[in-house]
């Protein structure tokens, strides 16, 4: 028998009653739960957490409704067995709540940090955090979901948990050996923590990808290419490779090699030598005393002059105005001297 006695008119119309009541009425308890929380955090100048606060809402309100069905049936006269199965459905939705309500405030902190308080900081301490907090939001939310599974586990009294776990056990073994890359990522992303290597929004080479770091995650690292390709590169890559990172560079190198025709005379190539040494030495993004020209090779159509410098940032756009104004600048020293640069070219003597 589901009922233990008679359902009477005057039972079910209160089982109504109540049902719309809650209904009628949970959009304004739901804002008195929020004005309510919002009024704690401003007590308590807990500004983080008052952002988030709207997150939760309809979490709220669907908790509500699924109170007023609870509520409207427990008037009903079941029998001890359903009451306790509707106990237990009741008390699984509330941690199903929380679970949900404590996963909304981690993804939420988790934007306001990146998107209200990162975002015009440039110290060390606000990069570690904008790299670490992504991979403690998911560490975070995996503990929450597993206590949530195993609460439930509990409340339904579920007997094979136990078998499950002892299951679980013995196949440890092999679920390790199945899952050494997995491993050797996580250990992989452990490493880039500790030794701090780079951090998210730098400028990184590692294999043949080179771009900017967009997250940093457990199992693999986001790289934006210059082309603006998406790269998903493992973590275990970052434990035994050489990884380049050129943000935390203060200069960038420029090496290159001019080529001057072999008609040109030793006193103007001197010349020209000296002006390009000495544009570079007065240029004010060059960095003082690293500018080396010279006379390196007689190469087979040229004359080869090696120029090296050293750029005064490493911001790539910058880095390439500077190239860009330099070599302007040694093509105007060409032309000034009446030097003209050397061509690709054979010259072919055929005896009569």
């Amino acid at each position: 028998m589901i009922f233990t006695g008679s359902i009477e008119a005057p039972t079910i119309i209160k089982s109504f009653f109540i049902v719309m009541a809650l209904l009628m009425f949970r959009n304004f308890i739901t804002n008195i739960i929020i004005k309510l929380i919002r009024k704690l955090t401003n007590k308590y100048n807990l500004k983080n957490i008052s952002l988030i606060v709207d997150s939760v809402e309809k979490t709220l309100l669907n908790f509500i409704t699924c109170s007023a069905i609870y509520l409207g049936l427990i008037v009903f006269p079941f029998n001890a067995s359903l009451y306790l199965f509707i106990n237990r459905i009741y008390r699984a939705l509330i941690i199903i709540t929380v679970t949900n309500v404590l996963l909304k405030i981690v993804t939420s902190y988790s934007e306001v940090l990146n998107t209200n308080y990162l975002k015009d900081i440039q110290n060390e301490k606000a990069q570690m955090t904008k790299t670490v907090f992504p991979i403690m939001s998911k560490l975070i939310k995996s503990v929450i979901i597993i206590i949530a599974v195993v609460a439930i586990a509990v409340e339904f009294n579920f007997k094979q948990l136990s078998s499950i776990l002892a299951g679980l056990g013995i196949g440890g073994a092999a679920l390790a050996l199945a899952s050494q890359d997995i491993i050797k990522n996580f250990f992989g992303g452990f490493v880039i923590l500790t030794d701090k290597s780079f951090s998210v929004g730098d400028w990184i080479k590692v294999d043949t990808f080179e771009g900017t770091v967009e997250e940093l995650g457990l199992r693999s690292t986001k790289i934006r290419t210059i082309e603006k390709e998406l790269v998903v590169v493992p973590n275990s890559r970052f434990a035994d490779r050489e990884v380049i990172n050129f943000s935390i560079r203060e200069n960038r190198r420029v090496s290159f090699v001019l080529g001057a025709s072999y008609g040109t005379p030793p006193e103007k190539l001197k010349i020209l030598i000296d002006n390009i040494k000495n544009m570079l030495d007065r240029h004010p993004l060059v960095k003082q005393d690293s500018a080396l020209v010279k006379l390196s090779n007689f190469g087979s159509s040229s004359m080869e002059i090696a120029v090296q410098y050293l750029t005064n940032t490493a911001d790539y756009k910058e880095y390439m105005e500077i190239k860009n104004d330099i070599n302007f600048k040694i093509i105007d020293i060409f032309s000034g001297e009446n030097i003209e640069f050397a061509l690709t070219s054979m010259n072919i003597h055929i005896n009569k």
